[in-house]
């Protein structure tokens, strides 16, 4: 087996076991967080899956960007949620209060496999004789199950199982993200002159537009409820990298999997404002009620 293959295989291992632990901590409560609220649902999933593509759709047709970069704008907008969010939103969030997070994970990933293949098959016909993006409906709906719906499954029957098995969880997480940190810096290593070859005029500021205008979406229609809020706003632009890499790696562009990498480099730095900005006022919020009967958070 080549180095190649091997990294590929670790970053595929990462991932997996990055959603079997999201599956395994996984409960009845997350659940009930996100579907006993049905307007926050609708809201939510109106931001994810309407408005992020739609913005990035819109983007790509303003801007001259390079075909690769096009596709991979796109087809990372349509990738589930990332394996990493509900873990990044922690921080961000009262400590009681990650429900939404998981719970919002888990809906978005069920329904990608249905709502992933038809946002692939529309944006398709929208972008007409362009013939951007050749992609068959089944072949994403066969990516999108194998990447995280199985592992998602699967997690979640082990920790309803077994649910002391969840205790192992910290510890698969540490391994996971190592695997990724030593499988990533040679991708981006190797990955960084052919991104350096699509970079046009405005193809940084059309990627940063595409992450401000989702985060703006998200937490629009989060509220009213602070942690809401920033929960949608990063679930908005947080799409799952390595779906989106295997989306782009079935079209006739070759480089189409590196811009996804370029994209995802751009929109980690473009959303830490946003981010140090929700810390600062999540810990103003918990400053104000010291020394105050507690309220529910939302």
């Amino acid at each position: 087996m080549s180095i190649q293959s091997l990294i590929l295989l670790g970053v595929t291992l990462s991932a997996f076991l990055t959603v079997l632990t999201i599956g395994m901590r996984v409960a009845p409560a997350d659940l009930r967080c996100v579907f006993s609220r049905p307007s926050l649902l609708a809201r939510s999933l109106l931001a994810m899956i309407v408005l992020g593509p739609l913005i990035a759709i819109v983007v790509c047709k303003l801007f001259m960007l390079h075909p690769a970069v096009i596709v991979g704008l796109v087809t990372l907008s349509v990738a589930p949620v990332g394996a990493m969010f509900s873990k990044s939103m922690l921080p961000l969030v009262a400590p009681d209060n990650p429900a939404y997070a998981r719970g919002l994970f888990f809906a978005s990933t069920v329904l990608s496999v249905m709502v992933t293949p038809i946002a692939v098959e529309v944006i398709q016909r929208l972008f007409g004789e362009g013939e951007i993006v050749h992609v068959s409906p089944l072949a994403v709906a066969q990516v999108v199950v194998c990447s995280v719906l199985l592992p998602l499954g699967v997690g979640l029957a082990i920790g309803q199982r077994w649910p002391a098995t969840r205790r192992w969880v910290p510890a698969i997480q540490k391994v996971s993200g190592l695997v990724l940190l030593v499988c990533a810096v040679p991708i981006l290593v190797a990955a960084w002159p052919l991104m350096v070859s699509i970079v046009r005029e405005g193809t940084l500021s059309a990627i940063v537009i595409i992450t401000l205008a989702g985060l703006a979406a998200g937490h629009l229609l989060g509220g009213p409820g602070e942690d809401d809020r920033t929960v949608l706003a990063f679930a908005t632009v947080s799409r799952h990298p390595g779906v989106a890499v295997a989306l782009a790696s079935l079209t006739d562009q070759p480089l189409a999997p590196v811009a996804v990498l370029l994209a995802v480099l751009v929109s980690e730095l473009a959303v830490v404002p946003y981010k140090l900005w929700r810390k600062r006022r999540r810990a103003a919020i918990a400053a104000a009620r010291q020394g105050s009967p507690p309220t529910a958070a939302h």
